[in-house]
């Protein structure tokens, strides 16, 4: 069986976190995830506080003792909603977009381990002083917001910086190889979003998990354009979303969509109320072409790590064949 330092600290039997997405996650999702032996974890972001409750409460009755966590965004962080966290006694908090300092005393205090998300070496010290049990590097490849550096470069860089800290690996990663490739690069696990929303339990659109199955090579483009429709600059990262017709048209055009926004930003929420992939956000990871069906939540979690210590074995074979054959 896998296990790395981090199925220790967070108390799970498998190296594999389920990201906190926005608020495209539920009950059911994260309990099956947790179930299964990762780690659950709600997107917190535009909850309430009796959203947050509520959430808090339905995972714990699906799942009344293994771990499970809850996402805030520090930048925009609703501190009744983080609070809410606190007293339902979430075990694992994940933090992101800012700095980790003061929310993670807070964490501590209530008896929350902390997982922090950087995306630039430059916010690994500032994670390590606020004293977070772990890191998540997130690269480009992320779905959603996420930074600029790949992971490739992202990864190793925090590594060697975290003094010992475990380190996950996100973005892109969407199948065991992905998993095997961060735990080669030196990662304690993967934190993996985009294909947990390809699951029937995940809280999106029928015509956003579809428009994931049929997403190909090279699918995905990094672009502010839904930022300033939406009115919310998000400083050091853009989204990443699967290519359709709004990307098309206003991807790199900030002054034409400024000039259309308000016809623009109606005919999104038509798009929006319709259900229609041709305009809404469809955010996905840069693996988005590898994910090629629905799998439940939980057997998904056991068919990562299944493939994952299958190309472990594999590999390990390979150099006892050498050592053989050279003796």
């Amino acid at each position: 069986m896998l296990h790395t330092p981090i199925c220790a600290l967070l108390g799970i039997r498998h190296p594999l976190c389920q990201a906190g997405m926005a608020n495209y996650t539920s009950p059911a999702l994260v309990a099956a995830v947790s179930a299964a032996g990762g780690l659950g974890v709600h997107g917190g972001l535009g909850r309430s506080t009796a959203e947050v409750q509520r959430l808090c409460r339905e995972t714990r009755a699906l799942l009344p003792t293994a771990p499970f966590g809850i996402n805030h965004v520090i930048d925009r962080i609703d501190e009744a909603a983080f609070a809410a966290s606190l007293a339902e006694g979430v075990p694992v908090i994940s933090l992101s977009w800012g700095d980790p300092g003061p929310w993670t005393a807070r964490a501590h205090a209530a008896g929350a381990r902390v997982i922090a998300q950087i995306t630039r070496p430059d916010e690994v010290p500032v994670a390590l002083a606020a004293g977070v049990d772990a890191l998540v590097a997130q690269g480009t490849e992320g779905g959603g917001h996420s930074g600029f550096l790949p992971l490739a470069e992202l990864l190793p860089t925090t590594i060697a910086a975290a003094n010992g800290v475990p380190v996950l690996a996100a973005g892109g990663i969407v199948d065991g190889a992905g998993l095997v490739a961060a735990l080669a690069r030196g990662a304690a696990g993967a934190w993996i979003g985009t294909r947990f929303l390809a699951t029937p339990e995940a809280a999106i659109s029928a015509a956003w998990k579809g428009a994931i199955l049929a997403a190909g090579t090279d699918a995905t483009v990094h672009t502010a354009a839904f930022d300033q429709l939406w009115g919310q600059p998000w400083p050091g990262a853009r989204v990443r979303a699967i290519r359709n017709d709004f990307t098309t048209a206003w991807d790199g055009q900030p002054d034409a969509l400024a000039a259309q926004h308000p016809t623009v930003q109606a005919a999104v929420w038509r798009a929006e109320r319709d259900d229609d992939p041709c305009l809404i956000a469809l955010m996905a990871g840069a693996g988005v072409g590898q994910i090629q069906t629905l799998r439940p939540a939980g057997a998904l979690v056991g068919e990562l790590v299944a493939e994952a210590e299958a190309i472990i074995a594999r590999l390990a074979a390979l150099i006892r064949a050498a050592g053989t054959s050279s003796g």
